[in-house]
């Protein structure tokens, strides 16, 4: 009868405990604010983003978001007034980390560049939060998905993934999102002999009619006015002519962020290219 009372006794006061408040966030990248929406965090502040954010989730749409600009990140008085305890940052904003831990802030610095590194940096995220099964679950989500995409690979095309700042072409590399992102869904990259700590590598339009590829994937990068613009050059670019791409008519634009911003759903990303740009099943 006593063991009875004790237990009951500890179910009420289990009951009448307040519930663990989630931690306030300020997500300055895409995916660990996509990330942490799906651990159940609704982030206090997002990040700017480039490029646009047809990858973010809907709920995600009415969050405040903070300004961004190099070296330093958000400017600090402004992310203070949003009284963020944890800050999900990136190398990229490295310099404005001690900035805010001098606020109290809790800062972690990190984004996948590989799809490799989305399931390793999603545990890492729900370890900081608390929700390390959540996190574990959907990390281990997102590495079935991800095998499950790249099943039934017939083909492997020759591939360019050129990144288009203005009219200057770029290569994305093995070691960029959008290249690894290609590879995985099973274009073989054409560029061997090519290196760059941040996997892109400036080219000239000589350069693409040499390596010749059979698909060409151009990713325009500007700002949202000058998309359509630059959408329209890589479409028709005439330097690129006596390429296979050109002449096959697999010339393909990709203006969405999926290829210049790394998020948890990227099964769904390696199917996309599949389907669209590489028709390799």
């Amino acid at each position: 009868m006593n063991r009875l009372v004790v237990a009951l006794l500890l179910a009420l006061l289990a009951f009448a405990a307040p519930a663990q408040a989630a931690p306030r966030v300020a997500a300055l990248t895409p995916f660990s604010a996509s990330t942490i929406t799906r651990l159940g965090v609704r982030p206090v502040v997002v990040g700017q983003t480039l490029g646009g954010t047809d990858q973010y989730l809907a709920s995600l749409r009415n969050v405040p978001v903070i300004p961004l600009s190099h070296p330093l990140g958000p400017n600090m008085e402004q992310l203070a007034t949003y009284n963020a305890s944890i800050v999900l940052s990136s190398k990229t904003w490295q310099r404005g980390t001690p900035a805010m831990r001098r606020l109290g802030m809790t800062v972690y610095e990190s984004d996948p560049t590989s799809v490799a590194a989305v399931g390793r940096e999603t545990r890492a995220i729900g370890k900081i939060l608390g929700r390390t099964r959540a996190a574990n679950t959907l990390a281990t989500k997102i590495e079935n998905d991800v095998r499950a995409a790249q099943r039934g690979i017939k083909r492997r095309p020759r591939v360019l993934v050129i990144l288009g700042v203005g009219r200057t072409p770029h290569a994305m590399l093995a070691n960029s999102w959008g290249g690894d992102i290609v590879a995985k869904a099973g274009g073989q990259l054409l560029t061997n002999g090519l290196t760059s700590a941040s996997g892109i590598a400036r080219i000239s339009d000589e350069i693409v009619v040499q390596r010749n590829p059979d698909i060409i994937i151009a990713v325009p990068h500007g700002s949202s006015g000058n998309i359509p613009r630059l959408a329209e050059y890589y479409r028709s670019n005439p330097n690129w002519r006596n390429t296979r791409a050109v002449k096959s008519k697999r010339v393909y634009v990709a203006t969405g962020n999926q290829l210049l911003q790394p998020y948890p759903g990227v099964a769904a990303t390696i199917r996309s290219v599949r389907a669209k740009f590489l028709k390799n099943y």
